[in-house]
């Protein structure tokens, strides 16, 4: 399913800069193999179980090197749980319902350009942090739920006035949280499309991409590799609404 080498190397960037900043699997991975004709709930059985051990494998590595880091993302775990992922539940009735009338190559491209235009003009945008928090993660479950992009929109709402350390435990921990959700969610719902992802090639991947981005997080800046997956983000959102 995913033999080509060219593959292979992208889900190594892929995981490397979710461990980097919190997110990356899905944000890109999404519109990578939508452009390779996969249709979308096979990418959910794909991209989920990547996502789910690469925030997991972080989480305990971010927690390892850094005992001292402040823990009061745990405490927000129960608003999330209320807000977020019934949302998800939603989002993905939609696709069961929906699936073949949605142009998702559209509708994952749009959400996506606008998700990072949003976190470009986030510094010129007025709001009241909680009111948007709230608003930004019930939507982040929908959207997710229906297009597997929702974590640009999740990062933004979630390392709002929080220094890098904190933001990247805060995304690591919640996008972990909504990844288990969503995949057993799809699991349930779609069942008679799972498929196990068993390939070893790309767990040796994993493994080698989380290590060197926990590696490169403390020799690089972290927002030069969020504008680079941005900037990816985008560049495959274009070549999506072209193909």
């Amino acid at each position: 399913m995913l033999e080509s080498y060219f593959i292979i190397a992208y889900f190594f960037m892929i995981v490397a800069f979710q461990s980097i900043i919190g997110v990356g699997v899905l944000v890109l991975g999404t519109p990578f193999l939508l452009i390779l004709k996969f249709n979308l709930v096979e990418i959910f059985f794909i991209l989920l179980p990547i996502s789910i051990i690469t925030s997991l494998s972080n989480l305990i590595i971010i927690n390892y090197s850094n005992k001292s880091l402040k823990k009061s993302t745990y405490k927000e775990f129960k608003k999330f749980f209320k807000i977020c992922i019934p949302s998800i539940f939603l989002g993905l009735i939609l696709l069961k319902i929906f699936e073949n009338f949605i142009n998702f190559k559209f509708l994952v491209s749009f959400v996506i350009i606008f998700s990072v235009l949003l976190v470009l003009l986030k510094d010129k945008i007025k709001y009241k942090i909680n009111f948007f928090r709230i608003s930004i993660l019930s939507v982040v479950g929908l959207v997710h739920g229906l297009t597997n992009s929702g974590g640009t929109l999740m990062s933004l709402a979630l390392t709002a006035n929080n220094d890098n350390e904190y933001a990247r435990l805060n995304t690591t921990f919640f996008y972990l949280v909504l990844a288990v959700f969503q995949y057993l969610l799809t699991v349930i719902i779609f069942f008679e499309k799972f498929t196990f992802l068993d390939d070893v090639k790309i767990f040796f991947v994993l493994i080698i991409g989380i290590l060197a981005g926990n590696l490169l997080y403390y020799y690089l800046k972290s927002e030069i590799y969020k504008i680079i997956v941005n900037s990816l983000a985008i560049i495959s959102a274009i070549i999506l609404l072209t193909s």
